[in-house]
């Protein structure tokens, strides 16, 4: 592992029977991530995507391959790769804004005095400071989406998982998230992996994009764009 990768898939294969038949996902997918990195993930719909995140997650086994995190294997969840979905269920009911950061907080062993000091910072970089004693029912979609993001923050592990966190948002509130959304996580240097099904919203948001291409039944082809923003869209859209 080099120096500076905090993750590495190393020959992931993953297939399923279906009708008695082996159905391919994904064969050979190797590619690492920096410390930083924002790598974007783009494909079809059903090409396997989310299957990936949830196995580099540690939610399903692959076929065969490995995860390294920080050097170390990856077979199940842990608090260091955190897993953001799109949808909002995530959050407890029960607890407000504040409450449910603190929740993965509490998780750590940290005294009350610094699960609190953390919550807080978390809340107000996400600015939902004047919404920290609301609850969920009364907060937008995109005001949810930064309660379930400050949440997996807080924990500051060392890889965060996003599947199409955005995709149930209205074209303006996804605008500003992915604007926010990256700037906390520059400035935080937090490595991520962010599955989309837009392309304009892979090449804003991310360092490089590995792109799930056209896959013929027994085969499965993957590519990489550098400086994604440079690229024209087009370009891009024939791979898939």
């Amino acid at each position: 592992m080099k120096k500076n990768n905090v993750l590495e898939v190393i020959n992931l294969t993953h297939s399923y029977k279906e009708k008695r038949k082996e159905k391919l996902v994904f064969k050979d997918l190797s590619f690492s991530v920096g410390k930083g990195e924002i790598l974007s993930i783009i494909g079809k719909s059903g090409c396997g995507k989310s299957t990936m995140l949830k196995i580099i997650a540690g939610f399903l086994t692959p076929t065969s391959g490995k995860i390294i995190v920080n050097g170390e294997e990856h077979k199940k969840p842990t608090k260091n790769v955190m897993y953001l979905q799109q949808n909002y269920e995530q959050l407890f009911a029960w607890k407000n804004v504040l409450k449910n950061i603190a929740y993965s907080i509490e998780q750590l062993d940290l005294d009350e005095e610094e699960i609190k000091k953390r919550a807080n910072y978390y809340t107000e970089l996400v600015e939902l400071n004047e919404y920290k004693e609301a609850f969920p029912n009364t907060l937008s979609g995109g005001q949810k989406q930064r309660v379930a993001f400050a949440r997996a923050l807080a924990i500051e592990p060392d890889l965060i998982l996003m599947d199409e966190p955005f995709a149930a948002l209205d074209a303006s509130t996804r605008d500003k998230l992915q604007e926010s959304t990256k700037r906390i996580i520059k400035e935080k240097q937090q490595t991520v992996l962010f599955v989309s099904h837009n392309i304009k919203e892979a090449q804003f948001m991310g360092d490089r994009i590995l792109v799930f291409g056209k896959n013929e039944e027994s085969d499965f082809k993957y590519y990489f764009i550098e400086n994604p923003q440079d690229k024209d869209k087009e370009e891009i859209k024939n791979l898939l």
